[in-house]
């Protein structure tokens, strides 16, 4: 399936053998959710990961009712279910909410399955793979951090680019964006409330940054029209960390090993 194959080839390009990655996704449990169903919540244990292998979820911090804050949306290859803590007890205990945004298809797998492959690493993988996950956590930590420091607009352009890189797909007016966004699921992703994103929305149609198709939205490109919208998913979405080699000019050219800049395999932990 789509989603393994960019999950396997990412850890492959992270450092980690092919088969390795096969014998950890290799026992597995299967599992459909439908559109706004639960994966898990905080609190519940944390046993299993979660890879999406198809459709998109939305990782939440959650606070006290009413107040959660939309983190990221996770697509096919993302791992979720990563970030726990330690309970009480001494079990470990999921820290976010994920929710289904379309139907998902997700591949479970036991942390215990999960530390039996690892195990049998040698030191050197093993090490690679920390220093990934690290990387991994640091990314995280630093997109928060930037967030603090931005105005609402600003937040809320570099959510779009974030979008627009991870999920978008090129097109003569932009990057379209294959995914119906309401403004109170925007309002949560930059902390703000839904009239607030409905007059920021504005303006930016206003200014030409983006277009409305609805619930779906075009970012438009950077002029002059070669830099497409690479040079402005960069600057706004540094935080990310990249697996493969860095993507052509223009976003709407094939790479030289023949796949599309937006297919770019990368790895990406969404707690």
């Amino acid at each position: 399936m789509r989603g393994r194959e960019r999950l396997v080839q990412a850890l492959e390009d992270a450092g980690l053998a092919r088969d390795v990655s096969e014998a950890i996704l290799v026992r597995h449990t299967l599992v459909r959710y439908p559109k706004g169903a639960r994966l898990f919540t905080p609190g519940s244990p944390a046993d299993v990961i979660f890879v999406v292998l198809g459709g998109m979820v939305k990782i939440y911090c959650a606070g006290r009712p009413r107040e959660r804050v939309l983190i990221t949306l996770a697509g096919p290859g993302d791992i979720l279910g990563y970030g726990d803590f330690t309970d009480p007890r001494g079990g470990r205990s999921q820290l976010f909410e994920a929710v289904a945004l379309t139907g998902a298809t997700i591949a479970i797998v036991t942390r215990e399955h999960l530390m039996r492959v690892l195990r049998g690493l040698d030191p050197g993988a093993l090490i690679a793979l920390g220093e990934l996950v690290n990387s991994l956590g640091a990314a995280a930590l630093h997109r928060c951090a930037r967030f603090l420091g931005m105005s609402l607009r600003g937040r809320l352009e570099a959510v779009f680019a974030e979008l627009a890189q991870r999920f978008g797909v090129p097109e003569a007016r932009g990057v379209m964006l294959p995914l119906e966004l309401g403004q109170e699921g925007l309002a949560e992703m930059i902390g703000g409330s839904r009239p607030m994103v409905s007059k920021l929305l504005i303006a930016m149609v206003r200014d030409g940054s983006i277009t409305r198709l609805g619930r779906r939205y075009i970012v438009q490109y950077a002029s002059p029209p070669q830099a497409a919208a690479h040079g402005r998913v960069a600057e706004l979405a540094d935080f990310r960390i990249k697996t493969t080699a860095p993507e052509a000019p223009h976003r709407g050219r094939a790479s030289a090993s023949g796949a599309k800049p937006n297919e770019q395999t990368s790895l990406r932990v969404a707690f």
